[in-house]
């Protein structure tokens, strides 16, 4: 017991010093709120208050300084459950805005939408991969540009604009993505019949620059950008984008054709 004492006269002391430094309203906010304290602290803050000897003035107006933090408390919750509410009504249209799969969407705009996701994504990621070649590239002295430089950045560039065009529904935006896809799958096919014959080199360095593919892999390479190619050539999709068969079959025509021009000053 005379632990116990002493141990709360020690409180009350520790609770005394501190509490003369508080204000009136901060006082009686303790003592109305009891609940939330230690006892010792809410009768510390009576015998406190109690020494100030208030006039029922100051009571009154310690009771409206504690009123009115009360109500800015309340208004600052809303404001921040407010503003918890923008945030998740923003990520919900966000979500049904770029949602493919969603009840209610006609098949264009979902192949739209899926599309833009897709190629996003590997747009992004392409990027993130090669971060390193670009800051060399773009940083560094020594670096040269050349034909193969341009070649090896060009999808790089184009896919990040095609995506956000065609997102946005410009013309522009399905002209690049078609020379985006035209490019790549014709790309993928002189890959494919250069790896088709190879044999491993038996030399590890190599071999771990230049891995063999698998030709099942460039098929399915193919068949992906081709049919990509092919989803956004039907006209469902092209009257959106206000895309003429004429500047369809010009804008695939020639990257074909220049690709293959390309390709064949390579090997030639």
């Amino acid at each position: 017991m005379p632990l116990q004492a002493s141990r709360k006269n020690q409180l009350m002391t520790e609770f005394t010093e501190l509490y003369k430094n508080l204000s009136n309203s901060e006082l009686l906010k303790i003592i109305a709120e009891s609940d939330k304290y230690n006892p010792i602290a809410v009768e510390t803050a009576k015998a406190e208050i109690d020494s100030r000897k208030l006039s029922i003035e100051e009571l009154n107006q310690a009771k409206t300084e504690i009123d009115k933090q009360e109500e800015k408390k309340k208004l600052e919750t809303k404001k921040r459950k407010h503003q918890e509410e923008k945030i998740k009504e923003g990520a919900s249209t966000l979500f049904d805005t770029i949602n493919p799969i969603q009840n209610g969407i006609q098949t264009p705009e979902k192949i739209i939408r899926f599309t833009t996701l897709i190629f996003a994504g590997i747009a992004v990621y392409r990027i993130f991969k090669e971060f390193e070649m670009f800051r060399y590239m773009f940083t560094d002295s020594g670096a040269k540009w050349d034909i193969s430089m341009v070649e090896y950045f060009f999808p790089l560039i184009v896919l990040p604009l095609a995506v956000l065009l065609f997102w946005t529904r410009k013309k522009s935006g399905w002209i690049l993505l078609s020379i985006f896809l035209s490019y790549s799958a014709i790309t993928t096919i002189g890959l494919f019949f250069m790896n088709l014959g190879r044999q491993p080199s038996g030399i590890p360095a190599l071999e771990s620059l230049f891995p063999t593919v698998s030709p099942i892999t460039y098929i399915m390479t193919l068949v992906f950008f081709g049919g990509t190619l092919w989803l956004i050539s039907k006209e469902n999709i092209r009257n959106i984008y206000k895309i003429s068969k004429q500047t369809m079959f010009v804008t695939i025509g020639l990257t074909i054709a220049m690709n293959l021009i390309y390709m064949y000053s390579i090997i030639g």
